[in-house]
């Protein structure tokens, strides 16, 4: 699997931060020329990419979500940002930039402001609810999809 490399400051994968939108473009053409599964729509990069832009029409933010693990390694400094568990990538990225401990997502969404960089989740879940009787008694279907949640489902960076 391609590596997806996630460059605070810079960019994710050929996506950079100062781009236009032209220059977007043809990078998400190139990336459903090489990648384009047959049961992914055919503009599935256009919708995966969330890329916004400034005044000046130059891109200052750029977000993946977790579905891109199906296509690449996304990794932020060697570390799978969508395969370590939301715990760990807090605490490993943390010892290089403090996140921001005083948002009122915390849990949900961390944020690295020196880094320009955050990640989310839409529920918190973490390892010791695996045992709570709360967790047990759901049907397994249901806890299959609640141990999602133990990872991050985006990641983002802007300038």
């Amino acid at each position: 699997m391609d590596p997806l490399i996630i460059e605070p400051g810079k960019g994710i994968g050929t996506i950079e931060l100062g781009m236009s939108r032209q220059e977007v473009e043809a990078c998400i053409q190139e990336y459903t020329a090489k990648y384009r599964k047959p049961s992914y729509s055919k503009n599935y990069f256009e919708h995966v990419f969330m890329v916004k832009y400034d005044e000046d029409e130059r891109v200052h933010f750029i977000e993946i979500p977790s579905s891109l693990k199906d296509f690449f390694t996304c990794s932020f400094r060697g570390m799978d940002v969508f395969n370590t568990k939301a715990e760990e990538l807090v605490a490993k990225v943390d010892e290089i930039s403090p996140y921001d401990r005083d948002d009122w997502e915390v849990g949900y969404m961390y944020m690295f402001p020196a880094l320009g960089l955050s990640f989310w989740r839409p529920n918190i879940f973490k390892e010791e609810f695996l045992q709570e009787e709360w967790f047990l008694e759901m049907h397994p279907d249901i806890q299959e999809d609640e141990k999602k949640h133990l990872y991050f489902e985006s990641v983002s960076i802007k300038k």
